[in-house]
């Protein structure tokens, strides 16, 4: 019996060995393992092993397709779902099969969420009702986030979440408009704080509802500039590291007006670049180098656009859009227009999609494992 305990004893294996096959598992596998030991807990807290697992998945691709998730809001439920999308189109080819492709989600959280939605390194930012949480979907770690310090309920708002390189910070913004300006706060996960910035920008609310979008480092929105009575349109970057505001050319063929009261309009990253365009037109713009105006490119898609159709999804030739007119999740080829609907399971009515890919990174105990992503 002495013998056979022996032979079952696991291999006293180098730390950087341990921590090396690890690196290559599914954060679920990790949450379970955290329970092998005392030094194995250790090991899947380190920030340097949070976030060589994270970057694992940008250096191998079948890594990245394996922690790679689709986020779907159902609209009658008001609960999200989540998916490994990936996974189930391995099992059929989209253009052999019919106008649906059933795939079966994995309920996430059973709160009642809005469709405000954020997702940053596997971080997403969500609201109920007024309450903001900061939720791991992969470790179910939740955090609820604090109330800006110059919130007023009924006040048009802005928000927007992402990573700072230069401090290895997760921030929240929140914009707020007042009577003529617009005014910020940050809220940092390390410190667990807000801070009002107090400087204030001569900016309006274009349309309630606007999501930030984060691109390059920055957070972005469409906003209202009045000058001497004549409005325009402003595409408006909070950048992230020096916490300041920076205008970014629109293109100078969008057309925008005013006058036309129902005409309303989207901001999206489609690509890794920032597009924009009219909710109902069968276009949008994409700037294609970040910051140039002569970059800015028209495409064509055969469905009416809206808030949220780019999800960030994508599988050549095909990505996953959201037609929020039918509720429905499309795979679209824009080589040739063609398309294919994606039934989601019981989710009849989606209302958002998003993408992220599953991480360690703990919005609890960050501060005590921060480090370089």
């Amino acid at each position: 019996m002495a013998d056979q305990k022996k032979q079952m004893r696991l291999p006293n294996l180098p730390t950087e060995v341990i921590r090396e096959i690890l690196g290559w598992l599914p954060v679920k596998s990790l949450c379970r393992f955290r329970c092998v030991s005392n030094t194995w807990l250790s090991l899947i807290s380190e920030s340097h092993f949070v976030n060589s697992h994270f970057n694992k998945a940008f250096e191998h691709e079948h890594v990245f397709h394996q922690r790679r998730r689709v986020l779907i809001r159902d609209a009658w439920l008001c609960r999200l779902f989540s998916l490994n999308l990936d996974e189930c189109l391995n099992h059929v080819n989209i253009d052999d099969v019919g106008d649906d492709v059933l795939v079966v989600p994995t309920q996430l959280k059973r709160r009642r969420f809005t469709k405000f939605v954020f997702y940053c390194n596997g971080l997403l930012l969500l609201k109920s009702y007024y309450v903001l949480y900061l939720l791991n979907p992969a470790t179910k770690e939740t955090k609820i986030v604090p109330n800006p310090p110059e919130l007023y309920m009924w006040s048009n708002e802005l928000y927007g979440f992402g990573f700072d390189l230069s401090s290895l910070d997760y921030k929240v913004v929140q914009g707020e408009f007042f009577e003529f300006d617009l005014g910020f706060s940050v809220y940092s996960l390390k410190t667990g704080s807000w801070r009002a910035i107090e400087k204030r920008y001569p900016y309006e609310s274009l349309q309630p509802g606007m999501q930030g979008r984060l691109l390059n480092g920055s957070i972005h929105w469409l906003v209202c500039r009045n000058y001497n009575d004549v409005p325009s349109m402003v595409l408006l970057s909070f950048v992230l590291a020096d916490e300041e505001v920076q205008e970014i050319p629109l293109p100078p063929d969008f057309l925008v007006d005013f006058n036309i009261e129902d005409e309303t309009y989207f901001l999206d990253v489609f690509q890794e670049c920032l597009c924009v365009g009219k909710n109902d037109a069968f276009e949008f713009w994409v700037m294609k180098e970040y910051g140039v105006m002569k970059s800015w490119t028209k495409i064509s898609i055969s469905f009416p656009c809206t808030e949220g159709l780019h999800s960030g999804f994508m599988k050549k030739p095909h990505h996953l859009l959201l037609d929020l007119h039918q509720h429905r999740l499309v795979m679209y080829n824009f080589d040739d227009g063609s398309s294919r609907n994606l039934s989601v399971g019981k989710s009849s009515k989606v209302d958002f999609v998003g993408c992220y890919l599953e991480s360690l990174v703990s919005p609890n105990h960050y501060h005590m494992t921060d480090g370089e992503h």
